[in-house]
């Protein structure tokens, strides 16, 4: 699919939400992530971050760009894109939100607000933030082959889980950012 008609299937898609409008609250718990949408030799793509092994929370896990809500966002569309540009040094001009999707509330207490958006064709990121490791892109075709997927039993909070996976040359995208990949993909069917 191109990027133009993962974004009319988006646009089309019967769980459209305007939550964007909502005022960014002040629970340490409230976060905003970005799905941001790019192009790869025609094919529509998300990028993706590895964050840095040393990090408190979630450290080398695979995510989207995002964090903790902030006194001075105005809303949590504001979150996610304050957040990116911290993270990944992509410019706010060259980032248009065109949606969101459901919020999410993770295992770890943290209610994800997350925007889709697309990224400028002359976008660029760069991974010198001391959150991110890496940054990698990921075709919306290879995230949405089923058989790109697997279940995994990990171990959380001392219970067993069966979570879906999806293995990239990074490391394994599960938990919370997995959960979003698989809505999202579900919208544009």
């Amino acid at each position: 699919m191109t990027l133009d008609e993962v974004i009319t299937r988006f646009y089309t898609s019967s769980v459209q939400q305007a939550e964007s409008r909502i005022v960014a609250r002040q629970s340490v718990k409230a976060s905003a992530v970005l799905l941001p949408l790019t192009e790869e030799n025609g094919l529509a793509a998300l990028l993706f971050c590895k964050r840095s092994a040393y990090l408190k929370h979630h450290p080398s896990q695979l995510c989207f760009p995002g964090g903790k809500v902030e006194p001075s966002d105005v809303n949590l569309q504001m979150t996610a894109i304050r957040e990116t540009q911290e993270e990944l040094g992509i410019a706010a001009h060259h980032i248009t939100p065109i949606g969101t999707l459901n919020k999410h509330i993770t295992l770890t207490g943290f209610n994800i607000f997350p925007v889709v958006a697309r990224l400028s064709p002359k976008a660029q990121w760069h991974t010198d933030s001391a959150e991110v490791e890496k940054a990698f892109i990921i075709t919306i075709e290879e995230l949405a082959a089923p058989q790109n997927w697997q279940t995994y039993s990990l171990q959380l909070a001392g219970k067993t889980r069966q979570l879906p996976g999806y293995i990239t040359p990074h490391g394994l995208l599960w938990g919370a950012t997995a959960s979003l990949v698989k809505n999202f993909i579900a919208l544009l069917k």
